[in-house]
C-alpha cells in the first residue's frame, strides 16, 4: 500500500512539474473560467491541439466564441473556420462589451471564413501559411472540423475513399500548422450516439478513429439542466481524466457556483 501511496505521489508531481514547465514555454489562453481551466491544465496550450465535441447546444461553439475573445485580451490574433455557419459578430461583440473591451477591435481581431466543403478546407488550409508568418496568428479554430466529413460520407455519389483521403489530408495539415506555429488549436466535433446502456460518454466524435490519430487532447461537454453544462477531458497525454460543471452566461464561459 505504502509502494502505491508513493507511486502517485511521484506521479504528481511529474504532472505537476509538466505542467510548470510548459507554462514557462508556452503561450497560453485562458477559457475565462477558474474551473474549466483546471481541467485542461491551466488554459489552452500553443502546439496543441485541442477536439471539443458533445450534443447540441452543449457549448462548443460559445466557448469558440469565447476564445477568440480570449486572444483580443492577449493580443493574438485568430484564424476562424466557420463549416457550419454559426460564428455570431454580435455574440462576439457581447462578449467583448461584457469583458469592457472594444467590440469592433475585437471583431476585426478575427479572420473569418465561411468553408462550404472539405475541398474548401483543405485549400483554405493550405493557404493559411502566408497568413499566419504576416499576423501574429496564435489561434486557429475550426468549427467543426467533422461537418463535411459526415455530410459527405453519407453522400452515395462520392466514394468513401475520396472522402476519407480528404479528410485525413485536412486532420493533417491542421498538425502540421499546429506544430510549425505553435498554434493554439481548437476543433469541435458532431457527436454520433454511443449505443453502451448506462456509457459515461453518451456521444462519440463522429470520425473519432481519424481524430484521435492526430490528436491527442480530447474534451466532453455534456448538458446536465438548468443551463449547467460539464466538460470532461476524456485524453490527454500528460493530464489526468477530470469532470467539472461550467455554465454560459452574457459574459461567457463562468464557473458553477453552488
Amino acid at each position: 500500500m505504502g509502494e502505491i501511496l508513493e507511486s502517485n505521489i511521484i506521479d504528481k508531481k511529474k504532472i505537476i512539474s509538466e505542467i510548470k514547465r510548459i507554462k514557462r514555454e508556452k503561450t497560453i489562453i485562458s477559457a475565462g473560467s477558474k474551473n474549466f481551466n483546471k481541467v485542461v491544465g491551466g488554459g489552452f496550450f500553443s502546439g496543441k491541439g485541442y477536439v471539443i465535441f458533445g450534443a447540441n447546444k452543449t457549448g462548443k461553439t460559445q466557448i469558440c466564441h469565447q476564445l477568440s475573445v480570449q486572444a483580443f485580451q492577449n493580443s493574438f490574433k485568430v484564424v476562424y473556420l466557420d463549416t457550419e455557419n454559426t460564428f455570431r459578430p454580435e455574440r462576439v461583440r457581447e462578449l467583448a462589451e461584457s469583458n469592457k473591451y472594444n467590440s469592433e477591435k475585437t471583431l476585426k481581431n478575427i479572420y473569418v471564413s465561411k468553408i462550404m466543403s472539405n475541398n474548401a478546407l483543405l485549400l483554405k488550409l493550405n493557404e493559411l501559411d502566408s497568413i499566419i508568418k504576416s499576423n501574429n496568428i496564435k489561434l486557429l479554430i475550426i468549427d467543426s472540423i467533422n461537418n463535411f466529413f459526415r455530410i459527405e460520407r453519407s453522400d452515395k455519389q462520392i466514394s468513401f475513399l475520396k472522402t476519407k483521403t480528404t479528410y485525413l489530408k485536412i486532420l493533417e495539415k491542421i498538425s502540421n500548422l499546429t506544430q510549425r506555429f505553435q498554434l493554439i488549436t481548437i476543433l469541435t466535433a458532431q457527436v454520433a450516439p454511443n449505443f453502451i446502456e448506462e456509457a459515461v460518454i453518451k456521444e462519440f466524435p463522429v470520425g473519432n478513429q481519424y481524430l484521435n490519430h492526430y490528436f491527442s487532447e480530447v474534451l466532453y461537454l455534456s448538458y446536465k439542466e438548468n443551463g449547467l453544462i460539464y466538460i470532461h477531458l476524456v485524453n490527454s497525454h500528460f493530464l489526468p481524466e477530470k469532470k467539472v460543471l461550467y455554465t454560459i452566461t452574457k459574459r461567457g464561459i463562468e464557473d458553477y457556483k453552488m
